[in-house]
């Protein structure tokens, strides 16, 4: 079964207060082993200085993202390591670096967050259903609370499928 990935980003005006709220909600997030952080991007400019700040992460292992996020938040030495690191990896030779575009767009203290998100869950799902013989319908992500809003969806699903619902 493929993957299930999404991508959440965000952006935050001059006034967004950095306090380590992001960090605690990535840790959080993969602790209960639902879900997977992939990948991290943080790009936003110094509230003072307008100086690019950035920081690119990748997930190796539960906790790979948080560790240096932290530092990143703490540590004005290991801000600026991080901001080449994740210079370097967005970068493309001679191309202009997108992460540089990014901020320009930014007034002082903005920034942007983005990442990727694996949904764990999913696998085993997806292993249960191949087990029982099953085969996926829909998979999308629904701005909706409650399936009767979405029984249209699912009568043209199954109607696409080229199989009729089967009597209960």
């Amino acid at each position: 079964m493929k993957p299930i990935v999404q991508l959440l980003a965000y952006r935050f005006g001059p006034d967004a207060a950095f306090e380590g709220r992001l960090v605690g909600a990535l840790e959080r997030m993969e602790s209960g082993g639902t879900l997977r952080v992939l990948d991290g991007l943080f790009v936003g400019r110094d509230g003072q200085t307008g100086e690019l700040l950035a920081a690119a992460v990748r997930s190796r292992h539960e906790g790979a993202v948080v560790a240096p996020l932290l530092g990143f938040r703490l540590d004005l030495a290991e801000r600026r390591r991080l901001t080449g690191r994740a210079l370097r990896a967005y970068g493309r030779g001679d191309e202009p670096n997108p992460l540089r575009g990014l901020a320009a767009t930014l007034p002082p203290g903005g920034g942007v967050a983005a990442v990727l998100v694996e949904h764990v869950w999913a696998r085993a799902l997806g292993d249960a259903v191949d087990q029982s013989s099953g085969s996926a319908l829909i998979s999308e992500f629904v701005d909706s609370t409650e399936l009767t809003e979405l029984t249209s969806r699912l009568v043209a699903a199954v109607a696409a499928s080229g199989q009729p619902p089967q009597p209960a």
